[in-house]
Parts: structure tokens; sequence; C-alpha cells
């Protein structure tokens, strides 16, 4: 016996180890099947599939089976559930893990499948989850197609429904009586205070009929509002009262509650930024108002700085105005809800392109207006001549200076104008003495200068309004080809009155000349007539002159 123990042993061993390996070769096996049936799905060929049942979402399919996509599937998938529904009876639904995922079964029978490959590779859901949420939801629209064929169940609905529609009515109507009564209270009011509307901007703007416009269309906008919001939320309660329409109705209610949701969350969020846009501008305005308040005392001369005065201070209020809000601007761009929205950052280039295009004229404007304000040329009140227009400032613009010219006339001349042009004022040197105003006379080398000179000054001595102090005095300017020009300089006290002044005077030096025959060599000379050309003392006021130097503005004054 003992001789023959090791050859037993041996034999032990070599049956085991083909038991071993036939085991082996029926895992392997087993796991080829499995692999086999889990090759059934290789890869997402078409686009995802959804099931629905009753109008209700059940479950989303992407694999392809046996080259069946995945809308073949849902297809194949509502098809056989609603052979099952048309068979009858009570239906339950359940899920259950099987090989290649999870299962649902109606009544124990499959339904359908929820693979490895149907699942969402962004979520973390297992079939078995995916698949219990999906037999919920099949549940539930199974419950809500008995409900749809039950029409004792539908009764109460359409009760509701005419229930509902008599409300939407009712609210409707007194939403069109409450604007027709807002609208009336408010024409009633504009027109009870157009008085007080028409001298302000917006009388001016829209009228007396546009004011009114302008008031109530809030009042509309906002019935309209009110008015749609109660349609919608009909709508959706009508829809969830029907099960076919069930889902429908519980989207639109979603949909409102995602919409006030999300709007409040969005204000949430924009809240610290609003508060902080808030406290900035309140800054802002609190320094633009003391910048009124010292402006207003330098302009009224109670504040003397040195780097303005009365004229400067209103166009520096209003830049320096100016800055503090664009620094305020700029300082709350950020905290600006959807101020980093791609919509914003359009209408930011939008309006920097459009200022770009259109301000190179009027920053050479303003630049010009700039330079006369800060170098002091022209300042309100003064009498001054701008190229052929002569009158007295009364506004000096950023843009624009404007003249009351003698014949009360507005002229507006830009700035740029001004900057290029030779500007004579009659009134800076004047507020320090008399201004010298001077006209022209050309008489014959024949006549003795002396007795031109005393003739002059005698025509200045006749003339109101040329003073005395500083004394009138004679130029000769010209010593021309057939005629000696003169020129006559007189002081005139108020620069305004310079065209009337030099208007008599040149009266009365015509009447001087005429008096003592000598002629004035105007036109040009080209030979001695056979007369003097004057106009003898007894001409001086024929027909229709005759009404006497009154009509003329001129006093005759004896020889």
């Amino acid at each position: 016996m003992h001789r023959h123990q090791p050859g037993a042993l041996a034999a032990g061993r070599r049956v085991l180890l083909a038991g071993i390996t036939a085991l082996a070769l029926v895992v392997v096996a087993h796991a080829d099947a499995r692999a086999a049936a889990s090759a059934e799905v290789v890869e997402v060929n078409q686009p995802s599939a959804d099931i629905h049942v009753a109008n209700r979402y059940i479950a989303t399919l992407r694999a392809d089976v046996y080259d069946i996509g995945p809308a073949a599937r849902a297809a194949g998938v509502e098809e056989r559930i609603g052979d099952m529904v048309e068979s009858g009876g009570r239906l339950v639904v359940t899920s259950e893990q099987v090989p290649e995922g999870a299962a649902v079964m109606i009544n124990g029978r499959l339904a359908f499948r929820i693979l490895v490959a149907d699942l969402d590779p962004d979520a973390t859901d297992t079939p078995a989850q995916v698949a219990r949420a999906a037999a919920q939801r099949l549940e539930l629209a199974l419950r809500e197609l008995a409900e749809a064929r039950d029409v004792r169940t539908l009764l109460p609905a359409i009760g509701l429904t005419l229930l509902a529609t008599l409300v939407l009515a009712m609210l409707l109507w007194g939403l069109a009586r409450i604007r027709r009564a807002v609208v009336s209270r408010g024409q009633h009011l504009v027109q009870r205070k157009t008085e007080q509307l028409a001298p302000s901007w917006v009388g001016q703007l829209f009228g007396r009929n546009g004011a009114q416009v302008f008031v109530t269309i809030p009042v509309r906008i906002a019935v309209w509002l009110l008015g749609l919001l109660f349609v919608y939320l009909y709508t959706g309660f009508v829809l969830r009262q029907f099960p076919y329409t069930r889902p429908w109705g519980e989207t639109l209610r979603a949909n409102l509650f995602a919409a006030v949701g999300g709007f409040a969350s969005s204000l949430l969020h924009a809240l610290p930024g609003l508060l902080f846009v808030v406290l900035i501008f309140m800054i802002a305005r609190a320094i633009v108002r003391a910048l009124r308040v010292f402006f207003a005392a330098v302009k009224s001369g109670r504040v003397h700085v040195h780097w303005v005065d009365e004229v400067t201070a209103t166009p520096t209020e209003r830049m320096v105005i100016v800055l503090v809000w664009l620094f305020a601007l700029v300082a709350a761009y950020p905290y600006i809800p959807g101020s980093e929205s791609e919509a914003f950052k359009g209408v930011g280039v939008f309006v920097g392109l459009m200022l770009s295009i259109g301000s190179s004229g009027i920053v050479n404007q303003a630049v010009s207006g700039l330079m006369l304000m800060y170098t002091r040329l022209l300042r309100p009140g003064e009498f001054v001549r701008i190229g052929d227009t002569e009158g007295t400032v009364t506004t000096v613009g950023f843009l624009t200076t404007r003249l009351e010219t003698l014949r009360h006339e507005e002229v507006s001349i830009p700035n740029s104008v001004i900057a290029s042009t030779t500007t004579r004022n009659y009134s800076r040197l004047a507020a320090e003495g008399t201004l010298l105003v001077g006209t022209e006379v050309t008489i014959g080398y024949d006549t003795p200068w002396r007795l031109v000179h005393a003739l002059l000054l005698e025509s200045a001595a006749r003339t109101p309004g040329v003073e005395q102090s500083p004394p009138p005095r004679v130029q000769q300017s010209g010593l021309m080809d057939s005629y000696v020009q003169y020129t006559l300089l007189v002081g005139v006290a108020d620069p305004r009155q310079r065209l009337l002044v030099l208007s008599e005077l040149h009266g009365r030096i015509q009447d001087a000349f005429n008096e003592h025959g000598v002629q004035i060599m105007t036109p040009n000379y080209e030979g001695d007539p056979e007369s003097p050309k004057i106009v003898p003392r007894d001409d001086w006021f024929k027909v229709p002159a005759a009404a006497g130097p009154a009509a003329s503005g001129l006093e005759d004054t004896p020889r």
C-alpha cells in the first residue's frame, strides 16, 4: 500500500488541475457571454431621443442597440407602453438591475432598458438610479392616462376651468376700469396744471396733449403687464387641470417660478454693487452741491480767488461738474449690473464710435471757447467788432459767442471763427479812458491845410456825443497824387454810440465844408471841375429835407 501511495497522490493532483482548468474555461466563457451581451452598445452614432408618455418626459436614450438608433428605440418603447395601456387592467411599474444596466418593468414585463451608454456622460448617476427615476415618472404618466379616461375625474377640471375663466374676465374688467380711472385723473391733473407745465421743458417739448400722453403712458404699460401676467397664470392653471395638458401647465409654472427666482437671485447678487453705485453718486452729488455754492460765491463777488473770476466762474463750474460726474461714472461702471455683458459692451463701443466721429468739430469749438474765456478776450457787456459784425457781447459759450447788434439782432459766431479772425474790442480800453473814433476826408492841395484842420475841429465841436477831453485832433495821414488825406480823431464816452456819433460827425463835416466852399475830393480826383462841387446853404433843406434838421437827427449850427 505504501508503495502505491505516491502514484495516487499524483493522480489526485492531475484530477484537481483538470477541474480547475474546466472551471476557468467556464468563467471565461461566461465573461465572454457577458461581454458579448454588453457589446450590443458600442458607440453613440445618432442624437439622443426622449421617451414621452402622455406628454410627460420619462427618460433619455443615447445608445445604439443592434444598429437600432435612440430615436427608433424610443419610438418602440412608446409603442410597447401604449399596447400595455390598451390591454387594460392595473399597471404596476417597477425597476430592477440587469446585466446590461437596469430595466423598467410594467406588471413584470419589460418596458425598456437603461444601458450604461444611455447615461449622461457629464452626470454621475448609475443606470439603477436613472431607471428608478424613470419608473416614478412613468407611473405618474400612467395614472394620468387612467384619469383622462375617467369622465368623472374630468368634471371637476371643467368646473375649475370655468371658474378660472370667470375670475380672469373679472380681473381684466377691473384692470380696464382702473386704467380708465387713473388715466382720466392724470389727464385732468395735467389740464388743471397746464399753466405750470407750459413754461417747463415738459410742456415745451410735448405740448398740452403730448404732456397728457407722457403722464398716462406708464399707467397703460403697467396695466398691460398685469393683464399679460393674469393671462399667463390662467393658462398654466387651466392646462394643469387636465391630465393630457398637465405637463405643459407645470412647465409654464416652472418657467414663471424660474424667471422670478432668477430675477430675485440676480437682484440679490447685484444689490451690493447697486448700493456701491448709489454711494458713489451720492458723494458726487454732495461734491457738486458744494461746487455750486463755491462758484455762486465767486460770481457774486463774495469770494475772490486768483485762478477764476466772475466771468470765468460759470464755464469753470460747468467743466468741473462735468468732470466730477464723469469720474463718478467711471468709478461706478464696474459695479453696474450687466456692465460685463456683451450687449452693454456693444452699446459702449457704439457710443464711443459716435462720439469719436462727431466730436472733432465740437472739440475744436470747445477748445476755442475755452481759449476765449480764459484769455479773457471777450466779456459779456463789451462792445466789439468781429469781422464785419459789431455788437455787444451777450454770452461767451463753449461752442459759440452771441452778439447783440445795434439793430437788435442776435448773431451767433462760432468760437473757432473768432479765434482765427481779428477782433476789435471797443470797451476794454474805453473803461480806462475815452474811446477814440477816427474818420477820414480827402481835400485838394489847393485848399490850405490849416483851413481843413480848422473845419474838421469845428465839425467835431458841433457834434453832440464828442468828448472834449481828450480834445479832438487832426492828422495828415497821407499825401496822395491829387489830394491830401486828413484823419479826424474824436473821443466817444460810450462805445455803443460810436456809429451814431460817426454818422452825426459826417453830417457836421459836410455842413462845415459846404459853408466855406471847400470841395471834398472823394470820389477820386481826375480834373478840376468848372465850379466847386459843394452844396449851397440855401439848398440844404430842399424837399423832402424841408422838414428840417430834426428829421435827420442833426441840428443846424449857424456859422
